[in-house]
């Protein structure tokens, strides 16, 4: 045999023993990979983790050179320390389908994927304690490479996906969330070949689900394009969502661009319920209670905030527009927005104050709330603050009321802005135009504290009286321009408990203008000439001056002054309004500046609940001229200072400058020689700064 011939054989002896070993070594993994694999799966995957993984159910790999089928039952990964359920991840049986060439160029492309029963609980206490932080993946940015990748074709192949009866918790004591889904079922197809290698539309990703967040059950359900669509990221990818809570359906069609990254969206919103306020459960945003609604914009997502553009709705009997964002990138969250209404129906208002909205247009159960208030003997809204939402999140609203409609009130337009940061909720500025004049300000509310402190000032400016007496018989009598102000300080979860406890002081004055007779001779029980102005026609007297001062200390309104002179009386006023109680004692003391001899020279007393007062007589004789003399002498003069809030010129305000001096002089008359005048503070002029 020749030295060619003896290494021809000894190569082909050595090919032939490496063949062999591999074809052994391929015996041997097939025969025995499973529990080497499940092995390394659990220690590996373990270690990387810093948790337990662990398959306590069979692990089987049936080898195949086109697709390699693995099944795994009772898989279970391990909680992070400190957080109460013992397993993060569980999942009853696993099978899935894979290439297993495809690994040899590193790809990873799946057959079938099965998941059967799965439940994953994601618990975040803080902004840096949460139990899905796996060091290793934190430490080299595996986690967020490997999903967020820029080329998303390295995004593993499925074919097809199916979840059945799965469970989501998740928890996050930051934002105060707790959300519960069961998917009842999730599936999806990728893009498949046909018989002649073309690739036509698979079925479209679908997903049904019911749940709870914030402890109100929903329904959900979503279809969207197909799994391969998600892979490429240049294209925009469709989904259609709907959600149903109570009385709450949310609706969101369009395209979601890189829905990964969920790096921009372009969609259509419509919402739709009996409360706006129930849009907390959902989205954290803290609104009043309103009567049915139903909203329509366009949904847009930049970054971490998302947009509600050019919004189209009705609220109860008013309708909205607007737009809006909300940064979900801060801790509270942070809502702005700018809000229109054209037509404002007042009966929407009510949840603002504590009030169930009426109407018409309320749901209902608001309605049944609305008929039990009316009924009840209280007048002021007791509801409380739900100060936990007011903690939730932040917000910049401004609404604009170009018309409000309320029966009764001379409303014309409001313009407010709410500011809330921090727990800290301010009305400012807030601006009511209201018969012919406006009432501006502001009011404050401290939500940081269990019993919130609240502040509230505002300014009465040039509104007119005949504004209030429209539509009936008194409008074309009355006439004139009344100001003033309110500093009130409380504290209290509802208005009634801040006005309870309220202290500051409320003040009404008018100059000029003019009354219905009717009224003043009503106060004034003169039956001879009152009797005929309800018989024909009515008659005005003018008002030389009109002032109501009170103190308020610890919920009681004290009187300091109640005052109204015209030319036919002069009434004098002594009232105590009672916020804890809701109660009202009040003497009104009408003096007529004529000689009719069937005036009854007896006072009129007002007592009772403030909702239902009774009036009746005072027995008691009225006292002399000289008495009230004194009592405008001390009284009227501070208001000097405060005539040119109500300043319409110097004719207006002569009056009260007038009375205010005749005052001054009756007090001396009458006090004699032992008392000086009390003199008048300076007026400003119509040209001083305000």
């Amino acid at each position: 045999m020749s030295l060619q011939h003896i290494r021809r054989h000894k190569i082909l002896s050595a090919i032939g023993a490496i063949i062999l070993l591999l074809a052994l070594l391929v015996v041997l993994i097939v025969l025995f990979s499973e529990p080497i694999i499940k092995s390394m799966l659990e220690k590996k995957g373990g270690k990387a983790l810093d948790r337990e993984l662990v398959i306590d159910g069979d692990f089987k790999i049936h080898w195949h050179w086109g697709y390699t089928e693995v099944h795994a039952d009772k898989i279970r990964l391990s909680n992070a320390r400190g957080y109460p359920e013992p397993n993060m991840v569980t999942i009853d049986n696993l099978d899935f389908t894979f290439k297993p060439l495809k690994l040899l160029v590193a790809k990873l492309e799946f057959g079938d994927i099965v998941i059967d029963k799965p439940y994953v609980i994601l618990d975040k206490k803080s902004a840096t304690d949460f139990n899905w932080n796996f060091p290793a993946f934190s430490q080299a940015n595996v986690a967020t490479e490997t999903a967020l990748a820029d080329d998303r074709h390295d995004f593993p192949i499925i074919q097809t996906l199916q979840l059945k009866a799965g469970r989501l918790i998740y928890r996050d004591a930051v934002k105060g969330m707790n959300l519960d889904v069961k998917l009842d079922s999730v599936s999806g197809e990728g893009n498949k070949e046909t018989d002649n290698s073309t690739k036509k539309s698979a079925k479209e990703f679908s997903m049904s689900g019911t749940g709870s967040m914030q402890n109100q059950k929903f329904t959900i359900s979503a279809e969207g394009g197909s799994l391969d669509s998600l892979r490429d990221s240049s294209k925009p990818y469709p989904l259609s969502l709907k959600l149903t809570m109570g009385q709450t359906k949310v609706s969101v069609d369009g395209t979601f661009k890189d829905p990964v990254k969920l790096t921009g969206v372009d969609a259509s919103l419509n919402i739709t319920g009996h409360n706006l306020a129930d849009l907390f459960y959902l989205t954290a945003i803290p609104l009043p209670p309103t009567p049915p609604y139903t909203l329509n914009g366009q949904l847009t997502k930049n970054g971490g905030t998302w947009g509600y553009n050019n919004f189209k709705g009705k609220v109860g009997g008013s309708d909205l527009s607007g737009n809006l964002s909300y940064d979900t990138s801060k801790e509270h969250g942070f809502l702005k927005a700018d809000v229109v209404s054209n037509v404002l129906d007042s009966a929407d208002l009510g949840g603002f104050i504590g009030l169930s909205p009426a109407g018409e247009n309320a749901a209902p159960e608001q309605k049944k709330a609305a008929a039990e208030k009316k009924a009840s003997p209280k007048l002021i809204p007791d509801v409380p603050l739900k100060l936990e939402r007011l903690r939730a999140t932040d917000l910049d609203v401004t609404l604009k009321a170009i018309k409000i409609v309320a029966p009764n009130l001379p409303f014309k337009g409001m313009e407010v802005r709410f500011y809330l940061k921090d727990g800290l909720l301010k009305l400012d500025p807030l601006k009511v135009v209201l018969a012919d004049g406006t009432i501006d300000g502001s009011i404050e509310i401290d939500a940081n504290k269990d019993v919130p402190p609240m502040k509230m000032n505002l300014n009465l400016r040039k509104l007119s009286l005949g504004q209030f007496f429209i539509n009936t018989r008194f409008e074309k009598t009355s006439e004139g321009f009344f100001g003033g102000k309110v500093n009130l300080a409380g504290t209290g979860s509802s208005l009634a408990d801040v006005l309870a406890t309220s202290n500051g002081e409320l003040t009404l004055i008018m100059s000029g203008g003019k009354i219905s007779q009717l009224l003043i001779e009503a106060s004034d029980l003169d039956i001879a000439q009152a009797v005929p102005l309800f018989l024909g026609k009515d008659k005005s007297t003018k008002i030389r001056c009109g002032v109501t001062d009170f103190g308020v200390e610890d919920g009681l309104l004290t009187s300091k002054v109640v005052l109204l002179d015209t030319n036919d009386s002069l009434l004098l006023g002594n009232v105590s309004i009672n916020m804890k109680r809701e109660t009202i004692n009040a003497k009104l003391d009408a003096k007529p500046k004529d000689a009719s001899i069937f005036a009854v020279q007896v006072p009129i007393v007002l007592s009772g609940q403030l909702k239902s007062p009774s009036i009746g007589l005072d027995g008691k004789k009225v006292g002399n001229r000289g008495v009230a003399a004194v009592v405008l002498g001390s009284l009227l003069t501070p208001f000097a200072a405060i005539l040119p809030f109500i300043e319409r010129g110097d004719a207006e305000n002569a009056d009260c400058r007038t009375l205010i001096k005749n005052a001054e002089a009756g007090n001396s008359k009458a006090a004699g020689a032992k008392a000086e005048p009390v003199k008048a503070e300076p007026v400003k002029t119509n040209n001083a700064k305000k």
